[in-house]
């Protein structure tokens, strides 16, 4: 009989984690919690395998909670997943409307950080650029901005010919609504004023949507350099594009001749995002990043967050957040039901999840919350608002499960850094915010690791404690916050996707009616 490394999430767990693939009659254990079971059938790695017996129509535990129900017997060492497991997911989330929404779910009423005793660091001030709306950056980006479709060329050729800056294009910006258009507008300010960046080019064609002397007025309130070109009046693209480099590498002379100085980390706006996950994020890599916001937290610093689905509602520090988080979930889940006839799980788990041996939506979404710590929510801002204070704002952004337009959004609230963890792998960055990427996943971090800047399989495996990674992991931030630079900026990976609207799928107020 081998043994084979297996993982007790929680000790109320009814299912144990292959860490290791397991051949039928295994010893699947885990050597930590001490506990394990002789596997009956062949267990893929990341794959569930039960741990006690499960009759139908009894809940499967893992983190501690529901993730589904038996869709059939399920006898110790079988395999579990989607062939013998119901997904409720839009049930569990009824639930938890129900409850918080009767008064059932009490609140504390406080923003108190999670670990009331604040680790020690190795330093508690970071290298910084003093910006003249009194906040900093740990960057001084020189950013190209195209405000429409028909200048993005022009701004790529222009950053290319710069060093590859980043150079933020749109798909269209040109005859969008009201409410799309806004956002957009929103997300042309929000890049121009970021702590990190320093100065700004905007360039339009002539008939565009946006005004771009209102985006230069609004981006100078800042006190940043802003420059403008038009390709229509300036003599055409060719002409443009030289006069563009000229203006851009004269601001990066300039931005390279401020001083950096030192600058408390309780200044610093962090965020955490998991995309394209796998087995791994929501056991190792997802905690360990939560567990450094704990830290931030602990030390008065600040954090944006996803308004998120699933458990994010008991996070709430008020009955009243709570019940904006659940109308958050509500409407996503109702855009879902009048598009496809059923909730959230119609278009979750994605392939790659279920092969990756996520068997339920809300296993998926458990997972996917520890990312975000265990801070108190303390207000529900709009895309684009900045925080004003210290502990957790959330952001009201039901955008779906899309890398780009959720790093964009947190960084349109000035988060200065993201934790973004990831299992499969991802190269992408953020115009103006760094990414520190992290995965749990041993493959991912030994033949993807020009994309990876932390690996927590010491976690998977037992070696290190989640606490002991997200110190590991905060100090990481600290050198990437004194200049160490991120992979994707290595890559020169600058994504930036406004998110627009109230859908992932659409703009509207409502759910759609089905056709027909």
């Amino acid at each position: 009989m081998a043994t084979k490394l297996g993982l007790l999430v929680n000790e109320a767990d009814t299912v144990l984690v292959a860490v290791e693939a397991a051949k039928a009659g295994d010893w699947l254990y885990d050597k930590g919690k001490q506990a394990g079971v002789v596997v009956t059938q062949d267990i893929p790695q990341g794959h569930k395998a039960a741990f006690q017996a499960m009759a139908k129509g009894e809940p499967v535990v893992k983190f501690g909670i529901p993730i589904g129900l038996a869709d059939q017997d399920i006898t110790p060492g079988q395999w579990v997943h989607c062939h013998n497991v119901l997904d409720i997911t839009e049930e569990l989330l009824a639930k938890q409307r129900e409850q918080i929404l009767s008064g059932e779910i009490q609140f504390d009423y406080h923003t108190r950080p999670y670990k009331s005793q604040a680790p020690a660091l190795s330093r508690q001030m970071v290298m910084g650029y003093p910006r003249a709306d009194g906040r900093f950056g740990i960057r001084n980006y020189v950013i190209v901005i195209s405000l429409v479709q028909c200048s993005n060329t022009a701004a790529q050729k222009i950053a290319g010919a710069c060093g590859d800056i980043p150079a933020i294009v749109v798909e269209a910006a040109c005859g969008e609504f009201a409410e799309r258009f806004a956002r957009t507008r929103q997300g042309f300010v929000s890049a121009g004023i970021h702590p990190n960046v320093y100065g700004v080019l905007l360039l339009s064609l002539g008939c565009q949507q946006a005004d771009p002397q209102d985006i230069a007025d609004e981006i100078g309130k800042h006190g940043k350099e802003v420059h403008q070109l038009c390709i229509q009046t300036d003599g055409g693209q060719t002409k443009v594009i030289e006069k563009g480099i000229e203006l851009v590498k004269g601001m990066q002379q300039r931005a390279s001749e401020q001083e950096r100085v030192p600058c408390p980390i309780d200044g610093l706006v962090l965020c955490a995002y998991n995309g394209g996950s796998d087995w791994t994020s929501g056991v190792a890599s997802n905690p360990v990043a939560g567990d450094a916001l704990d830290i931030h937290d602990s030390w008065g610093g600040t954090i944006v967050s996803s308004e998120g689905l699933g458990r994010f509602a008991y996070r709430a520090s008020t009955l009243e957040i709570a019940r904006q988080v659940v109308a958050i979930n509500q409407r996503i889940n109702e855009d879902t039901i009048a598009r496809s006839g059923k909730g959230v799980s119609s278009f979750n788990l994605l392939p790659g999840n279920k092969a990756g041996g996520l068997t339920t939506q809300t296993e998926k979404d458990t997972g996917t919350g520890m990312v975000y710590g265990h801070g108190k929510l303390r207000y529900i801002m709009e895309p684009g608002e900045i925080p004003q204070g210290r502990g957790v704002w959330g952001i009201n952004q039901p955008q779906g499960a899309n890398d780009a337009y959720h790093t964009t959004n947190f960084s349109m609230s000035g988060a200065h850094v993201c934790f973004f963890t990831t299992g499969r792998g991802t190269p992408i960055g953020n115009a103006v915010m760094p990414c520190i990427k992290l995965t749990a996943n041993p493959n991912t971090s030994q033949n993807l690791g020009e994309m990876i800047d932390f690996s927590t399989v010491d976690v998977l495996q037992g070696e290190s404690t989640i606490e002991q990674a997200g110190l590991r992991l905060y100090e990481k931030l600290l050198d990437v916050c004194d200049g160490e630079l991120t992979c994707a900026e290595k890559l020169h990976d600058w994504s930036y996707t406004i998110p627009h609207g109230t859908s992932y799928n659409g703009d509207y107020d409502k759910p759609c009616e089905k056709n027909g």
